[in-house]
């Protein structure tokens, strides 16, 4: 099998439209909460900046053309477009012109957060949830679990019909796989940053980092959780390892599927430690991890269970 094969059959192997849709519906959810619970305070706070600090990033400058790269677009287009994106965000969310709407709800999300990052504050978690609204919106996301997909059947009448754990192509798994695949480089990426704090070494696992994130989160942000925790240094110096090791080795999920019931849990319960102790909320990667979950595979397995019935008292 030669490469342009093996690439094919990677990233095109048949694959249920009923995943692909969960995800959506799951990615979708976590963005149109976020930008009704954070977003527009952050776009009314920007705002309030003063334009000396507004330094709009690259990507920004393929939408902010019409008004220059020097000043921000007027509040009332910025807010007009937020009102918009965010209706394309409910039609994403029950799939009603799914192919249209997830497209320019993806764009206007990235056209937002850039504006908003544009300001000269960036965090981590916005990247990864629209890097994955784009891969939904080049995909064929509302072809089931979908108001689309409801319409259409009702318009074929009583045309043929498939399972709908069943109803699968080529096309349904790669958006899927190309969040999976995300995930293993930007842990890469942070995992090389840390080792990069010191001239490449593990300085940074020195356990005396991360004890002073925790006092000066403290400090400034006045979590107990972080303050009781820096007090146990040998405990951070292992987490700091462990944190290391994951990173370093997270790619093995790809290739081998079954480490992701190993891998996963932990994922999810670094990324809740980190907002139990240092305020520092992931929803976008928690939610995400829903990428990693077969979903119609363990809907057909617990609906073909089969279990020990225990005999009846009559029978007995």
């Amino acid at each position: 099998m030669n490469i342009g094969t093996s690439w094919n059959k990677f990233w095109f192997s048949p694959a249920a439209y009923f995943d692909q849709a969960v995800v959506r519906i799951i990615a979708v959810l976590v963005q149109v909460v976020y930008m009704v619970a954070e977003q527009f305070s952050d776009l009314q706070y920007v705002y309030t900046l003063p334009a000396t600090t507004y330094r709009p990033l690259p990507v920004l400058h393929l939408f902010v053309f019409a008004w220059g790269f020097h000043s921000p677009p007027p509040s009332q287009v910025v807010f007009a477009l937020y009102g918009i994106v965010l209706l394309c965000g409910f039609a994403s969310l029950v799939g009603l012109f799914t192919r249209v709407v997830l497209v320019i709800f993806a764009l206007g999300c990235l056209f937002l957060q850039a504006f908003v990052f544009s300001f000269q504050q960036y965090h981590h978690p916005e990247a990864i949830m629209i890097i994955a609204l784009l891969a939904l919106a080049l995909g064929p996301s509302g072809q089931v679990l979908s108001v689309d997909s409801a319409l259409r059947r009702w318009r074929q009448g009583q045309a043929q019909t498939v399972p709908l754990l069943d109803y699968s192509s080529p096309y349904a798994g790669w958006p899927v796989l190309f969040i999976q695949c995300i995930y293993p480089l930007v842990y890469i990426s942070a995992a090389v940053a840390k080792l990069a704090y010191n001239h490449y070494t593990l300085d940074w696992a020195n356990g005396y980092t991360l004890q002073y994130y925790l006092i000066q989160d403290d400090i400034r942000k006045e979590l107990p959780f972080a303050a009781w925790a820096s007090q146990f240094h040998v405990m951070i110096f292992l987490s700091q390892i462990v944190v290391i090791l994951y990173q370093c080795t997270y790619y093995l999920v790809i290739p081998y599927r079954k480490l992701r019931w190993i891998y996963l849990p932990v994922g999810a319960f670094f990324h809740l430690a980190n907002y139990i102790v240092l305020d520092a909320p992931f929803p976008q990667w928690i939610a995400l991890l829903a990428a990693y979950i077969p979903f119609a595979d363990c809907i057909r397995y617990l609906a073909t269970k089969r279990v020990v019935v225990e005999p009846s008292a009559e029978g007995a």
